[in-house]
């Protein structure tokens, strides 16, 4: 139970993080919908799942690699920076795009049914897979666990396995409430919230980028 308890509460913490990847989800639950949101989410929890998987068995390796190759943490926070601006432009200079249209058309192609569910898994996985500091977290979490909590073997994976668990959990419930402010918010209170996320974006890629991962 206490191993349970500690994963739960592991978990809620990690869910309200105010990464990159926390704000995309809330935007993206606003503009498109619960379940666009949640195939969004479903890639970025299985980057995590990879990064943890590769931090408990080549942890050390990647930390001097990541440590030694600067370039990693640069080319992250360019692209966070270019994301960032384009969704300033985007959003900037085309504030009526955002309707409901984009994801009923969608729903009504067989087969954009498939590949817009798996276009949306794919940017979840890649946005936070080229942020340098998710992996880093992961690797001081499993340092953590194993040193502080004294966990190994089947009651690391448990530990880790229930935090994930409420993660997808507490992430689902946020994208559900985000998703009904959709109903009572105009199309240029939407601009406003994609310039805001994208101003969001550019501060977290200069973040990453002028961060010494070495500390």
């Amino acid at each position: 139970m206490v191993l349970i308890q500690k994963g739960i509460l592991f978990g809620i913490i990690i869910s309200f993080m105010l990464g990159p990847a926390f704000f995309i989800l809330i935007e993206t639950s606003i503009k498109k919908g619960f379940k666009a949101a949640v195939f969004l989410d479903l890639g970025i929890l299985s980057s995590d799942a990879i990064y943890l998987l590769s931090a408990f068995f080549i942890a050390e390796k990647i930390n001097f690699w990541l440590t030694t190759n600067t370039f990693v943490q640069y080319i992250a926070g360019l692209v966070f920076i270019i994301l960032g601006g384009f969704s300033i432009r985007k959003n900037y200079l085309k504030k009526d795009d955002f309707s409901l249209s984009e994801l009923k058309e969608v729903e009504g192609d067989d087969s954009n049914r498939i590949i817009y569910p798996l276009n949306l898994f794919i940017k979840g996985l890649g946005l936070n897979a080229i942020n340098p500091g998710v992996l880093m977290f992961w690797i001081a979490a499993c340092t953590y666990a194993t040193n502080e909590l004294k966990l190994s073997d089947i009651k690391l994976f448990t530990f880790f396995g229930i935090t994930l668990s409420t993660l997808f959990v507490v992430d689902v419930l946020k994208i559900y409430f985000s998703s009904k402010l959709k109903e009572k918010i105009n199309k240029n209170t939407l601009s406003i919230i994609g310039i805001l996320i994208g101003c969001l974006l550019i501060f977290f890629g200069l973040a990453i980028f002028f961060k010494d991962l070495s500390t």
